[in-house]
């Protein structure tokens, strides 16, 4: 059953600054940077940029069925996938918003909960970290803070949903 399970919990690295944005009952967290079109969030951190799902796709997914993560040291194009999604509604790849090489993937909470993305999909719920070729340049087209919230407001408004999370 999909419900709200718990307060919106604030993206790990965030500060006392940062805000947290819910429109129609989806998060959409300040100080990460967004691929809407894609429904991917990004973190940059020091040595790559961790990735997921924005609870906007996790609910349009629905209850996530089972996970295929590309291997630690591939290297991906803009564009092409870091891992394929098979969930109750959707099959389909997570695609990466730049060049780069997988360094890491989150496959043991996956392994542990399959529903962790459906659940948390700003913390627990991560998908893989890719290091940029160009760390000046991978930001480039992602958006970010208010840009974010706003392009988010109108994609949710768009497709007349809200979000649930998947509770236990």
């Amino acid at each position: 059953m999909f419900r709200h399970t718990r307060p919106f919990s604030r993206p790990k690295g965030s500060n006392a600054g940062d805000l947290l944005i819910v429109h129609r009952g989806c998060a959409i967290p300040k100080g990460l940077s967004y691929d809407v079109e894609g429904d991917l969030w990004v973190r940059f951190e020091d040595d790559g940029a961790r990735m997921g799902l924005t609870d906007v796709a996790q609910t349009r997914m629905g209850k996530m069925v089972s996970i295929r993560f590309k291997k630690v040291g591939k290297r991906v194009e803009a564009g092409k996938s870091i891992a394929t999604v098979e969930s109750a509604k959707w099959v389909g790849p997570i695609h990466s918003p730049f060049d780069g090489e997988i360094i890491a993937t989150n496959d043991a909470a996956f392994t542990d909960d399959i529903l962790v993305a459906n659940k948390d999909p700003y913390e627990a719920g991560w998908i893989s970290v890719v290091r940029p070729d160009d760390p000046a340049t991978a930001p480039k087209g992602l958006l970010v803070d208010d840009d974010a919230v706003e392009a988010y407001r109108m994609r949710i408004d768009g497709l007349d949903m809200s979000c649930i999370r998947c509770a236990d």
